[in-house]
Order: structure tokens, then sequence, then C-alpha cells
């Protein structure tokens, strides 16, 4: 006889993934513990690393509460967060307040200005050997930099709020990763006027972008028109949601969530001291200039 799947409520399957992810962030730490030394990376960094992570996930503390005539809500606490991009509880709740701050740019932009239109725009590279994550990610920065700058890029999208994402991956006996980037992007006044000469058909996107990578072949580039409205904010939480991929990441067996050290450690060196969230163009409140004469 077949039993049907228990029934879960949305708050339960919320808390169950908090509780997935406190235990992801303890499989990091204990990944960072065992990793080995590798070359141009500083040990000790990683060993306190490895310590924040093993403290952040064990004081964290999640549970259901009910207050009295109140909905059931989770009470997540933790008085020792390591605020790091690779402890998966953090980086939730940094998604979380960073898109809030990016909804808070896109409401005060559409209110100055209702008929501006947004699209999901998403940037990618070659995947290559874990070792080499940390010079994508800078390769990666450095080509959006030029990307933004590009005159009819500039003219087509006129602000945008960018995540950086690392995407990893087994390949034989040896792990990959691939650096691309997520953009909620402000399309340019009559877009989609075709009288107009600020349109990006696709073609034009990649080739300004393999131009901005300085790379000898077409990478993948997609760009998609965002409905008005509510569709908008879903798009800004897909374009911020976290900085490491982890579906390839925890492999999760009977006694719970393992990492690789190896991928753990070269992951915690790319990422140190690095903002992978940016924004530009007519999101960041210019600053008006001080002394000058009328």
């Amino acid at each position: 006889m077949t039993h049907p799947t228990a029934y879960r409520s949305p708050i339960t399957k919320r808390f169950r993934r908090w509780k997935f992810q406190q235990a992801a962030s303890a499989a990091v730490g204990a990944a960072l513990h065992r990793a080995p030394p590798l070359g141009g990376i500083n040990g000790r960094r990683i060993e306190t690393l490895a310590r924040r992570i093993s403290q952040c996930a064990a004081s964290a503390t999640i549970k259901l509460e009910t207050p009295p005539g109140e909905p059931t809500s989770i009470v997540f606490r933790n008085k020792r967060s390591c605020r790091n991009g690779l402890c998966p509880q953090c980086a939730r709740r940094r998604a979380r307040d960073t898109v809030r701050r990016g909804a808070e740019k896109l409401d005060a932009l559409m209110a100055a200005a209702p008929g501006t239109r947004f699209a999901f725009l998403t940037l990618t590279s070659k995947n290559m050997p874990i070792a080499e994550v940390a010079t994508m990610l800078s390769n990666h920065e450095r080509a959006l930099t030029r990307f933004w700058r590009r005159r009819q890029v500039a003219a087509a999208f006129t602000g945008h709020i960018t995540g950086i994402e690392i995407a990893i991956r087994r390949n034989g006996d040896s792990w990959e990763a691939g650096v691309h980037s997520h953009s909620t992007v402000v399309l340019g006044e009559g877009y989609f006027d075709r009288r107009a000469t600020t349109y990006l058909r696709q073609p034009a996107i990649v080739a300004h972008w393999r131009r901005a990578l300085g790379v000898d072949y077409n990478p993948i580039c997609h760009v998609k028109a965002i409905a008005v409205g509510d569709a908008v904010r879903a798009t800004l939480t897909e374009t911020l949601k976290y900085a490491v991929a982890p579906h390839r990441l925890f492999e999760r067996g009977d006694t719970g969530f393992s990492v690789d050290p190896a991928v753990a450690a070269h992951l915690a060196s790319a990422l140190y001291k690095r903002r992978l969230c940016r924004m530009g163009g007519v999101l960041i409140k210019r600053r008006p200039k001080q002394g000058g004469t009328s």
C-alpha cells in the first residue's frame, strides 16, 4: 500500500531549510578545518575562518514561535554570526538584506519614473579548474566594469543591480568553477520603440561581453524583459540570491552534509574581502559637487 506524502505547511518547509543551512554551515567549517595547505593561501586565515564558521553554526538557534493570536514565525538568533559569504546561513541573511536595499532603490526609481522597464541579464564565462576561481572572479569584475562603460551598453542599460555567482561541478576526478553574473538592468527610455537605436539584440550583447571579457569564444549571454509589477522584486531576489551555488558544493549522505576540503579552501580564499554585489548608473545617488561657482 502506498502512503501519501505527508503535508508540510509553508512555515515548516522554511524552518527545515533554515535547519539544513545550519547543518551545511557546520559542514563548511569542518571542511576548512581539514583543508590541505594550498600555494599562495594564508593558512592561518583559513584556520581562523574555519573556527568562525564552525562557531557560527554551533551558536545559531532556530525555533518556531506562535504568539497568542498571531501566526507562527521562525525566530533565528546568533550572537556569533561569522557573516562570511561561504557560510550558507549567513549568506542567506546577507542576501535578504541586500535585496531589501536594492528594492528600496528600485521603488524610488519607479516612483519617480513609473514607466521604467527592466530586464534580467546573465553574463557567463568558460569553466576553469577550481584553483583558478580567484583569478576568474577578478577577471569577471574587471570585465563587468568595461561592459557597463561601453557606449551602446550604457545607452541601452541605464542602471543595474548585479550579483556575481560561483557555480562548481566535478569533471571526472577534478573540480571546476564557473563564474557568471545576474543583473536586474534598468532599460533606457523608449528601449522597445522600433524607431529607437538603443535596443540591443542578443548577438550584440554577446559581442560586447566578449570584448569586455577579452576572450576568443562567444560566451553565453541571456537577456529577458521583466513584466511590469511584482516580477521586478522576484527578479531582484534571483539576482542576489547567493555567491556560491550550493547545488554541487554539498554532498548529502546518511551522516549529513559533507564538503570537499580543497574546494572549500579555494572558495574561502577567493571570497576573502570581496564584494560580489554592486549597482550602477541611475541607481547610484550622485553627490552634489562641493564649492563650485554659480
